[in-house]
């Protein structure tokens, strides 16, 4: 688990984390501590939802045969169709484990980030949580390719997004915005949000494992970790501002692909 430092941005009190560098020798210990720990809670994790997944699997299955069974005015039906309810809730949380636990290996190809964004706004306008979110967009039309795998930067877009929506309980505006960091050959996608922001207590933890703000039924605690550890794994960095009732923004930074020695994604043939 990376330390996570945190700084004052301001007079606004807004603040921001990322992993930090140049730790003292305690730190450091703590920090090699952390990592230690957080090896062995993966590989637990990996084995628990591995144990978990066969005899919930077992539990949906005869389930639904049950509620095949049962009339409709059967009295027993409703307790039949919570106990499934609940039993894909548990499916979820183990699928969150599983896909916490395994880092899948990169398959990275020159990809344009803006059409990322495009094809992952497109496929969720018609979310629920955005029907009444107003989406705006600010892309850098001459954005540099990224050297990075589609499908797993589309799962942290994902992630943002429904993320964002939450919080701000279906309603607001949510800004996406990318731009080229010359001076560092970076590219840098925003997330901005106009929610409850993150108390500042719970800032410095929002990457961290299992830690989540929302009710217990509403998430695992795991969508931002995956999130900072694919963004990790593509050389990347990910942030995020924000105060209470201010609203939040996540920033990602992505080196810029050396195009030449990346297949595009577009001339890529897929079998």
């Amino acid at each position: 688990m990376v330390d996570q430092l945190l700084f004052i941005m301001g007079s606004k009190k807004r603040r921001r984390i990322h992993s930090g560098q140049g730790l003292e020798p305690s730190k450091t210990h703590e920090r090699l501590v952390s990592a230690e720990r957080l090896k062995a809670t993966v590989r637990v994790a990996g084995e628990i939802a591995h144990e978990l997944n066969t005899p919930l699997g077992g539990i949906l299955m005869y389930s639904h045969l049950l509620l095949g069974d049962l009339a409709e005015e059967d009295p027993h039906r409703g307790k039949i169709v919570k106990i499934n309810k609940l039993a894909h809730r548990c499916k979820i949380i183990v699928q969150g484990l599983l896909d916490f636990a395994r880092e899948e290996s990169l398959h990275p190809k020159a990809v344009r980030i803006n059409r990322i964004l495009r094809n992952v706004i497109g496929f969720l306008e018609d979310h629920v949580l955005l029907k009444n979110i107003s989406i705006q967009t600010d892309l850098d039309p001459a954005l540099p390719m990224v050297s990075g795998d589609e499908n797993q930067l589309e799962q942290v877009f994902v992630n943002l997004i429904i993320n964002a929506a939450q919080s701000m309980d279906g309603t607001g505006t949510l800004t996406l915005r990318t731009e080229f960091a010359l001076d560092m050959n970076q590219v840098r996608i925003e997330c901005l949000d106009t929610g409850c922001g993150i108390d500042d207590e719970h800032l410095g933890r929002i990457f961290e494992p299992f830690f989540t703000t929302k009710k217990k039924d509403k998430g695992t605690g795991l969508g931002l970790s995956i999130c900072h550890g694919i963004v990790q794994r593509h050389g990347g960095t990910m942030t995020v501002e924000s105060s209470k009732g201010q609203g939040s923004t996540f920033s990602i930074r992505l080196p810029a692909a050396e195009v030449d020695s990346v297949p595009r994604a577009d001339q890529v043939v897929t079998l």
